[in-house]
């Protein structure tokens, strides 16, 4: 709790900023601060009991705090740089809440599938899963969605807390359900297509089949994109750039 809090503060405070140097936290918060200024120990830093503390302590890990700050500013590069309005428009989408969380839960599940491919390793002909780094950053991302999704819902009109909570509920469970399918579909277009239809227009039988068919290209060209970006740049400095779905 004490952890969250603190990344919270950092990131109300630096949420204005374009740009941010990932790799030195340690200067955006006073808490950092001290921690940083604490006499080092002078015993060898492998068989140091301080060292093995830090690590049972998560706010004390340098390392995860800043993986955390990531994955927080990662979503937020989604709702600040996404233009929703012409998701609506191009895509005949009303302009509603659920509209804008589906376009949004898109965008973050392209990061979550960029972020998780830096855990898998390649052993002879079958792939085994590592968590790692990306898994933690991908947590951290979700994290700031339902974050960002309570806040949200709470500013809604006549939005009462009991009925906010079931929504979210009910949210959490379609959010699961949407990553299964467009996991299916990684690929098979179709399987996409099918996934993208049932998310976005219900099955509904007056979809526009073109419609699907760009969401389907906006996926795959910008998920060419999120791939050009080096694994080195993912962890501190990422920049990601959203495509636009009107070209495709």
């Amino acid at each position: 709790m004490f952890r969250n809090r603190i990344v919270n503060q950092v990131i109300r405070q630096y949420r204005g900023q374009k740009y941010v140097d990932y790799a030195r936290v340690t200067i955006l918060s006073p808490y950092y601060a001290k921690i940083i200024k604490k006499p080092q120990s002078t015993i060898a830093a492998e068989e140091s009991y301080v060292k093995k503390f830090m690590k049972a302590v998560g706010w004390m890990d340098k390392e995860r705090t800043r993986l955390k700050l990531t994955g927080y500013f990662l979503y937020e590069c989604v709702p600040e740089r996404v233009c929703y309005q012409e998701w609506f428009d191009i895509l005949e989408l009303p302009d509603t809440f659920a509209s804008w969380f589906i376009i949004t839960e898109l965008h973050v599940w392209l990061i979550l599938v960029r972020y998780m491919a830096e855990d898998v390793t390649v052993a002879g002909e079958k792939k085994k899963m590592v968590k790692g780094d990306g898994h933690f950053v991908r947590n951290c991302v979700i994290e700031a969605l339902w974050a960002d999704v309570a806040n949200r819902i709470k500013l809604l009109e006549g939005a009462n807390i009991v009925v906010a909570r079931k929504q979210v509920t009910e949210l959490s469970e379609q959010f699961q359900a949407a990553l299964v399918g467009y996991d299916e579909g990684l690929e098979d277009d179709k399987v996409l297509a099918s996934a993208v239809w049932r998310r976005f227009y219900s099955l509904s039988v007056d979809t526009k089949a073109e419609h699907v068919e760009k969401i389907v290209h906006f996926i795959r060209h910008q998920m060419s994109a999120l791939d050009q970006i080096p694994s080195k740049d993912l962890k501190w400095q990422p920049q990601i750039t959203w495509l636009s779905i009107h070209d495709h």
